[in-house]
């Protein structure tokens, strides 16, 4: 085992880095248990110290020290990763002071840095007249959006503005030397390449310049896009695929949303429901859902929402603590039989394991494929339109092997025995093969030589060190 790293090493770092850092070394502290609070408690670890920089040039002090002394640690913005945790060998540089964004409208660009979450990041892009693809998260408000950038990121935008990673048009990363690097397409376009969809295994990202869109490229000049919900018995779900298979498949109309297997409260009885988008005319909404108004639902209801409160009421999904996490694979075509699947495996789930009542089996679409960049990147996920996206939230840590086991059956229950049909999100899984994650020809030769040039120590994880 790693050995324990003591409070008074880190008063060398108070001295490297200045008094305006923030370090916290003891656990029992009240404020040092407020930050080491995370999203999921799965594999949550306490960890020597959490450094609290408030400037790049602290960031930059605090990896250099951390280097040069040879002691491990992670970053943390919004606090959502399974990865970004570590025990008392080593810290945890936590973003949460570090927070800015800048809109360049002339541009089209915004600059945003540091922990800065996806909500405010959305909030004020909208005050200013626009929006980012990526940013309108389905599942919470939360999440860090530079991570969620850096990692693909898909949202109900994707088919008009293509991924998250395909907004960044530059960045600013403290290497495993602790040097501060410009990355843009004349500077370093091969690191450029690899943090579109591997930005965090190669440094600490401080900042990203992305591309924004006016909120009239919604299609309704209001920034709007219609939400809704159709709630159905557990039992009519093959009559509910189907229904979906023909919305699925008009690529006339922007839709996208979720199907849930889910037991909502108070009454906590199994049920489907489906999380509705359409992106464009507000009026065509009813008329593009009306195969599921035609089953008459329990409940059906929706109307316009400002694209900046698209992902709202996830307050209790949102809040910290419970293990918690996300079991997605990007899939390239709906198929109804695999769908049916994946719910008697969710049945078999809530009745092992009653505390994992508020876990989700969701199939989440996109009626029309991602925009394509014009450029090459990192990410892997352009074929891809559908996701099997479980959300995982249980409270008793001894259902962990069996809550586990039944989501990577569901998971290869939704994969199928063609591998070209999928691919894994590297966000939710890193256990199987990374070929499932970086696919087409020469992008892990690319980015494992990236990984040698930038961190061959691994530093920032071992991922695509051979």
């Amino acid at each position: 085992m790693p050995a324990k790293l003591s409070p008074q090493l880190f008063e060398e770092l108070q001295q490297r880095a200045g008094s305006g850092v923030e370090i916290l070394t003891e656990p029992a502290d009240a404020r040092f248990q407020d930050f080491a609070k995370r999203w999921s408690d799965i594999d949550r670890h306490a960890p020597a110290a959490i450094v609290l920089p408030e400037t790049e040039e602290q960031i930059q002090k605090v990896v250099s020290w951390a280097v040069q002394a040879s002691v491990p640690f992670v970053a943390k913005s919004g606090g959502h990763s399974n990865w970004s945790t570590i025990g008392d060998n080593g810290f945890v540089i936590d973003l949460s002071k570090y927070s800015a964004i800048e809109v360049d409208a002339e541009k089209a660009t915004a600059k945003i840095r540091g922990s800065i979450l996806i909500k405010a990041l959305a909030v004020h892009l909208a005050d200013a007249g626009y929006f980012a693809g990526g940013s309108a998260v389905g599942n919470g408000t939360q999440v860090g959006a530079i991570p969620y950038f850096l990692n693909g990121g898909a949202s109900i935008t994707t088919s008009l503005t293509g991924f998250g990673s395909d907004q960044i048009l530059a960045a600013r990363m403290v290497d495993a030397q602790g040097n501060l690097v410009d990355v843009t397409s004349e500077s370093e376009p091969q690191l450029l390449y690899g943090i579109r969809g591997a930005g965090q295994f190669f440094g600490l990202i401080t900042e990203l310049t992305i591309k924004i869109w006016p909120l009239q490229e919604l299609g309704n000049g209001q920034g709007l896009v219609w939400s809704g919900r159709f709630i159905f018995p557990l039992d009519r779900a093959r009559e509910v695929a189907e229904a979906m298979k023909v919305i699925m498949d008009n690529d006339k109309e922007s839709t996208g949303g979720l199907i849930m297997a889910i037991c909502p409260p108070p009454a906590r009885k199994a049920a489907l429901v489906v999380a509705a988008r359409h992106v464009g005319n507000i009026e065509n909404a009813k008329d593009t859902f009306a195969a599921l108004y035609d089953l008459k639902p329990l409940i059906a209801d929706g109307g316009p929402v400002p694209i900046q409160n698209i992902s709202d009421g996830r307050e209790a999904l949102e809040a910290k603590g419970g293990f918690k996490t996300f079991g997605t694979i990007g899939l390239r075509r709906f198929d109804i039989t695999r769908f049916l699947q994946t719910i008697d495996v969710w049945k078999r789930l809530v009745e092992e394991c009653p505390d994992a009542i508020n876990t989700t089996y969701n199939f989440q679409w996109d009626s029309r494929p991602p925009r394509q960049a014009d450029f090459e990147s990192a990410n892997s996920l352009h074929d891809i339109r559908y996701w099997q996206n479980n959300i995982i939230w249980y409270t008793d840590a001894g259902s962990h092997k069996r809550v586990a086991e039944l989501n990577a059956e569901c998971l290869a229950v939704s994969r199928g025995p063609d591998q070209s049909e999928y691919a894994d999100f590297q966000n939710a899984t890193r256990v199987d093969p990374i070929e499932f994650r970086f696919r087409g020809e020469g992008k892990l030769d690319k980015l494992r030589a990236l990984k040698e040039k930038w961190d061959p120590k691994g530093v920032f994880t071992r991922q695509l060190l051979n």
